[in-house]
């Protein structure tokens, strides 16, 4: 990780599916000010802990955000062969205090000379403006561009009080509407055990938002993801605070395999892989004898979206 203004904060290559065709996923994400909703006095969403990743709040010239992207993106050779782009700047790529327009054109003009299946960006939806999209997806291309949506829970207690995520029901379904409008593709992140559920209740909460998004999208003719996110602790969050008193356990991966079969047959389904490097009791886990096992799987899974790579057994289950 950089702290370099003309160097991204991360870059990672990883396997994905795109469609049903196994490839190579790149993760690019900038270091821009972040979200401005994580950058007020109570501190955004509990379990967000991206502000590491960039420069909080202070301004990044414009030339140096290009300066970011091309150091990746100008070598053709570089990117060859990815079937997935992902573009994070740790808030929303649509807002122009976060992404100054002209990067944000500069950036998909050049993604959409690539060879990549599905270009993502993240959005929180009071920036997803149909004019904003609508250009986007123009230089993008047609059912390339998917933008991802923290919805996290679609119970209203949930996503409120416990996630502290800032908008409505309503106003995630305006969002969708936007996509629908625009032809671009929808990805909604669910959470799965936010803080104060337990596991059966974490588990039935992922599940019910699951069919709710695909539900909502279906009313707007919107393509949609789920992709299914195990709470981790990370460092900074006020999810940390609670844990460090003892106060909240990340999901068993158990649970998780749990939700992702119920969800599976309803849409197309990816689960969060990664621990993003942190200690073991700040991630999703199992016993010693099946973590390694069941993170594999679910590796396996979202490669293949085999739902029988997910029939695993072992003694803590019981």
């Amino acid at each position: 990780m950089s702290a370099d203004l003309r160097q991204p904060a991360w870059v990672e290559r990883t396997t994905a599916s795109v469609d049903g065709t196994a490839t190579t996923r790149l993760v690019f994400i900038f270091r821009a000010i972040g979200c401005a909703w994580a950058r007020r006095p109570e501190r955004g969403c509990t379990n967000c802990g991206f502000l590491s990743l960039t420069t909080r709040g202070a301004p990044v010239p414009f030339e140096d955000l290009i300066a970011q992207f091309e150091s990746v993106f100008a070598d053709s050779d570089a990117i060859a062969g990815i079937g997935e782009i992902d573009i994070f700047n740790s808030g929303s790529f649509f807002s122009e205090e976060e992404i100054p327009a002209a990067v944000r054109e500069h950036v998909f003009d050049r993604l959409g000379t690539t060879a990549a299946l599905r270009v993502l960006v993240e959005s929180r939806p009071e920036h997803l403006r149909e004019d904003r999209v609508r250009d986007a997806v123009a230089r993008v291309g047609a059912n390339r561009l998917e933008i991802g949506i923290g919805l996290e829970s679609s119970d209203d207690r949930v996503r409120e009080a416990l996630v502290h995520k800032g908008f409505s029901r309503e106003e995630f379904e305006r969002a969708v509407a936007v996509l629908g409008a625009t032809g671009a593709r929808l990805l909604a992140y669910v959470l799965l055990k936010p803080l104060g559920l337990t596991e059966q209740q974490a588990v039935d909460d992922a599940v019910a938002s699951s069919r709710y998004v695909f539900e909502v999208a279906r009313r707007s003719g919107v393509a949609a993801r789920v992709a299914l996110q195990p709470t981790f602790v990370a460092p900074g969050s006020v999810l940390e605070e609670h844990f460090r008193r003892s106060a909240y356990t990340p999901p068993s991966l158990w649970s998780v395999l749990d939700a992702a079969r119920r969800i599976h047959a309803m849409g197309e389904l990816s689960i969060g892989a990664s621990d993003e490097g942190l200690e073991p009791a700040r991630a999703p886990a199992g016993c010693p004898r099946c973590t390694e096992k069941l993170r594999a799987a679910i590796r396996d899974y979202n490669q293949t979206r085999d739902l029988s790579r997910l029939e695993l057994a072992c003694a803590c289950r019981g």
